[in-house]
């Protein structure tokens, strides 16, 4: 009776429920403990586990002695867990492969954009506005007059004027007068523009021919990356800027309907590094066409593996699906780059 009293006394603690529960056992076990569980489990319970650690904050020695009696001892001596939802992030990262962890969540990869091209030792717009201005005006003169009015209208105004300046009068006058309809640009494109110039204007001469070619392929990638909206977007601001470029570009795109439009060949490469788990998501409502061009690149016992799966009911999201169909075309395009394989029957020697 006193023992209960006692216990009575103690504040008490919420009990975590669900996948929280879940969630907090696989932090406990660490990366190298969770990556074998991890194995065993299905996509969308991976993607939960993640959403459950992102709905907690942190999380109490009670709560994870609750969760698991039978290592009390240890827990309650353990530091609390600040920051579940980060923690989880970098534990499925060294987990799953990159592949796997990009194919669950997809989000996390378009964010990453951003960072893939702004992270860089110094702030672009600050080196652009350290050019010197009569050559920053030569590097400009071929541009479309609205890429000039977007690029001043992030550098100071009294280096925008010295470059202004520079140029003739038709030109300068046209800048100018377009500086008034420029719009904010949207989280992706913002990041594209940026690495646009950053190369553009930033690089040295000799690496100007090699730059140009990588650049293309960095935003087909990105493109592909991108929903329909942003993707549609995106080209038609290239296009705007110069029609060449958005041809160039539109040669590299590739997404994963277009596989049925890659050599036999080339698509056998292209799937002989994915996992069964990950095609098996790219197929969930996919066309008749692209399954049986998917499933032609199997072996026969992966192939009836993967249509007994697809044959059964599934409560997959779509963000999971389009996160695996998104990695095959990042894949194709890498291996493309290398010259591992071709896009388009069309492009085969």
């Amino acid at each position: 009776m006193n023992g209960l009293a006692s216990y009575s006394e103690l504040p008490m603690v919420a009990p975590l429920r669900g996948g929280a529960r879940a969630a907090v056992l696989l932090l406990a076990l660490g990366a190298e403990g969770a990556a074998k569980l991890l194995k065993h489990m299905a996509p969308d319970e991976i993607i939960s586990l993640r959403k459950a650690a992102a709905s907690l904050e942190n999380v109490s020695p009670d709560q994870i002695d609750e969760v698991v009696e039978d290592f009390a001892s240890t827990f309650k001596r353990g530091p609390i867990f600040h920051g579940p939802d980060q923690q989880m992030a970098d534990l499925l990262k060294s987990a799953l492969s990159e592949q796997e962890y990009e194919s669950l969540f997809p989000d996390e990869k378009s964010r990453a954009i951003q960072t893939l091209f702004t992270a860089q030792v110094r702030d672009v717009w600050e080196a652009v506005a350290d050019v010197e201005a009569e050559d920053l005006a030569g590097k400009l003169s071929d541009e479309h007059p609205h890429i000039i009015a977007i690029l001043f209208a992030k550098l100071p105004s009294e280096r925008a004027a010295l470059v202004a300046r520079a140029f003739e009068p038709a030109l300068r006058n046209d800048v100018l007068k377009r500086m008034l309809e420029v719009r904010p640009l949207s989280g992706p494109i913002q990041a594209i523009f940026e690495a646009h110039v950053r190369e553009a204007y930033l690089v040295s001469a000799e690496g100007e021919a090699e730059n140009g070619e990588s650049r293309h392929l960095v935003l087909a990638n990105v493109v592909n990356r991108l929903d329909k909206t942003e993707s549609e977007e995106l080209i038609g601001f290239i296009e705007s800027a110069d029609s060449s470029e958005a041809d160039e570009l539109r040669k590299l795109l590739f997404a994963f309907d277009d596989i049925p439009s890659m050599p036999q060949k080339s698509r056998l490469t292209l799937f002989d590094g994915f996992q069964t788990e990950t095609v098996i998501l790219s197929l969930r409502g996919a066309s008749a066409e692209v399954t049986e061009t998917v499933l032609a690149t199997q072996g026969a016992r992966a192939r009836r593996m993967i249509e007994a799966e697809l044959a059964q009911e599934s409560n997959a999201t779509k963000e999971a699906i389009d996160g695996a169909r998104r990695s095959i075309a990042a894949r194709a395009l890498e291996l493309a780059s290398r010259g591992a394989i071709v896009l388009r029957e069309d492009e085969e020697a």
